[in-house]
């Protein structure tokens, strides 16, 4: 009979606790919204609004660009964030404060994160002790001049942290597959937009920036990158750089793990 020793213990646990990375990759369309090189972007007469979701989660901010020889306000109180028809406010009526030498906990109430940009799980923070403190307090604006020829960013709002989970959609595809599901508008699982007002002299103007998920993909991380050699105006340098294959402005996606203990098919 064997004996069983520590390092052969150590070894078990070892391999029980393996933990392999995958991607669930989130491919959007939009009626309103058309690609434009490393963006997504809307264009009237007076702006152009350019989109990156790509991003962990997804980012449903926006880059604000003024056309015009005037300065256009962007009305942030009339302005809306929307997923699944329900919508949040763009202006929430917050107080940021920027302080300097202070000792802090946090807590997981209503509150802010950082100056400009805010998530929908925000939280407050309580002063435990300080030395020398100074802060500014800014009061947030309900409306946000754009000079001409200048851009403002608007970023609040991620677009989905939860795995989908489809009996069409294989959880954790093997190695060199991927398990991909298509959908139309009206069946899509997550269809988000952005109504966004703002007045240039005497006029009043409201955009609608729609999307939906058309296709959610599963891959493990070995598929999902490639090795690039990092390279400047043609010129290849000595160092390796991971690149996601399928990254792209209409695309976000979700990091999820697998150890030896998930056996979840779908």
């Amino acid at each position: 009979m064997k004996k069983i020793t520590p390092l052969l213990v150590l070894m078990l646990l070892a391999s029980c606790n393996t933990v392999k990375t995958y991607y669930q990759v989130y491919k959007t369309q939009s009626q309103t919204v058309k690609s434009e090189g490393n963006t997504i972007a809307f264009e009237d007469a007076n702006c152009k609004i350019n989109y990156n979701l790509w991003a962990e989660s997804g980012n449903a901010g926006f880059t604000f660009y003024n056309k015009t020889t005037e300065v256009i306000y962007l009305q942030l109180d009339q302005s809306f964030y929307v997923i699944n028809d329900r919508a949040y406010d763009y202006y929430q009526n917050r107080i940021f404060i920027n302080t300097d030498h202070l000792a802090t906990k946090t807590s997981n109430t209503v509150g802010f994160s950082q100056l400009g940009w805010l998530s929908l799980a925000s939280y407050s923070t309580n002063t435990l002790s300080s030395n020398k403190t100074s802060g500014v307090e800014i009061i947030e604006a309900k409306v946000v001049a754009i000079p001409p020829k200048t851009s403002k960013t608007i970023s609040e709002f991620q677009i989905n942290q939860t795995l989908f989970r489809d009996c069409d959609l294989l959880r954790f595809p093997t190695s060199r597959q991927t398990s991909t599901k298509s959908f139309t508008e009206q069946a899509s699982p997550i269809r988000f937009y952005n109504t966004i007002t703002y007045t240039k002299g005497d006029k009043t103007n409201k955009v609608n920036n729609d999307f939906y998920v058309s296709e959610i993909t599963n891959i493990g991380s070995k598929e999902a990158f490639s090795q690039e050699r990092n390279t400047f105006c043609n010129q290849k340098g000595g160092g390796i750089q991971n690149v996601f294959k399928t990254a792209a402005p209409d695309k976000f996606y979700v990091t999820y793990t697998k150890t030896q203990l998930d056996t979840w098919k779908y």
